[in-house]
């Protein structure tokens, strides 16, 4: 009986000693993310609008319409996916096709904290941050070739329809982007089907209505 007792008593010390560690951990990670937040707002000083870094060059074609407002930004790092098929207007040629993005989204432009991800649709999802548990999907509106050695920066404007009835982002830019390009190579019917993960990064920025703060970090 006593050594049951002193079994109990030590299981629960060790779950007690797990809580507490587990529990501090995900407190380390709440305050620096909420510190990677303040580091941002402070860059883009207390106008968030100001751009940081090449966010300077976005063309006007790609501007977001007046009444929305930039909320937040992150920085991906990825892989935009390609497959060989026929040509929509010509069942002999063949060509690359992009089929999706593959990349997670992070709050510091060196890639550190990770806060969500993106993949096809196009579509973003957070797992923490001022979005978290919530999924924009947005559409292509224009696209420029600001390098042309990268994929193009884009302006997308969000399907409320397809996304989490919680999103609270209008538009999307991708900007500051390097690589992604599809393969050089001219794709021939013995490529038929096969696929090709590209190495990409991007800068995303996300827009809300301008009266709306609910999301702000």
């Amino acid at each position: 009986m006593k050594m049951t007792i002193t079994k109990i008593i030590g299981s629960f010390m060790l779950s007690a000693g797990l809580a507490f560690a587990l529990t501090s951990c995900q407190k380390d990670l709440n305050t620096g993310f909420e510190n990677h937040l303040t580091e941002q707002q402070s860059a883009a000083g207390t106008d968030r609008s100001q751009p940081i870094g090449c966010e300077s060059e976005i063309p006007a074609i790609l501007n977001v319409p007046e009444g929305n407002k930039l909320a937040y930004r992150t920085y991906a790092t990825g892989v935009q996916i390609y497959e060989v098929r026929r040509s929509a207007s010509n069942p002999n040629v063949f060509v690359w096709v992009n089929t999706a993005p593959a990349a997670d989204l992070y709050i510091q432009p060196n890639y550190n904290n990770l806060v969500g991800i993106h993949y096809g649709g196009p579509s973003w999802e957070f797992i923490q941050g001022p979005y978290k548990g919530e999924k924009t999907v947005a559409a292509r509106l224009q696209g420029v070739t600001v390098d042309p050695a990268a994929i193009p920066w884009l302006l997308l404007k969000v399907n409320a329809g397809l996304s989490s009835p919680g999103n609270q982002v209008t538009y999307i830019q991708r900007v500051c982007t390097t690589g992604g390009l599809a393969p050089a190579i001219i794709p021939n019917e013995s490529n038929l089907g096969q696929v090709e993960e590209v190495p990409y990064t991007a800068t995303y920025l996300f827009y809300e209505k301008a009266n709306e703060g609910k999301k702000q970090p």
